[in-house]
């Protein structure tokens, strides 16, 4: 009884601390990359956990003809990437074509040379 009870506990530890289960949610990295000649600023709002610390909304500034990581999570593996955030809005700017982030065909799926999924949106060529 009292070896059940331990495995019991110990089991209990290892799940609240990530160790079992990890696989279904691998660490996932976004990027956003701008193809265009301008700057694009937009904002992203994501659920952070604990949960009782409620959504946070950052701004971002993609440069000209580069990308930048907008977050890097513990991802579910069958998730949509564009359900990665609540909201994503992008600030106008009439002198460029952007893309739908609410759309998953704009997430293109990678993997880093460490095995790692990545998903980059391309906002604006």
């Amino acid at each position: 009884m009292k070896k059940a009870f331990i495995i019991i506990i110990l089991s209990i530890l290892f799940i609240s601390c990530g160790a079992l289960g990890s696989a279904s949610h691998p660490t996932t990295t976004f990027y956003v990359k701008n193809n265009s000649n301008e700057t694009i600023n937009f904002s992203s709002t994501v659920v952070v956990f604990p949960m009782s610390r409620g959504p946070l909304t950052r701004n971002f500034s993609v440069p000209p003809k580069d990308s930048i990581l907008a977050r890097q999570v513990d991802f579910k593996k069958d998730a949509e990437p564009q359900k990665w955030f609540l909201e994503f809005k992008i600030f106008p700017n009439d002198n460029v074509k952007t893309f739908d982030p609410n759309k998953a065909e704009n997430w293109k799926k990678g993997v880093d040379s460490k095995g790692r999924l990545i998903y980059t949106f391309l906002i604006a060529e």
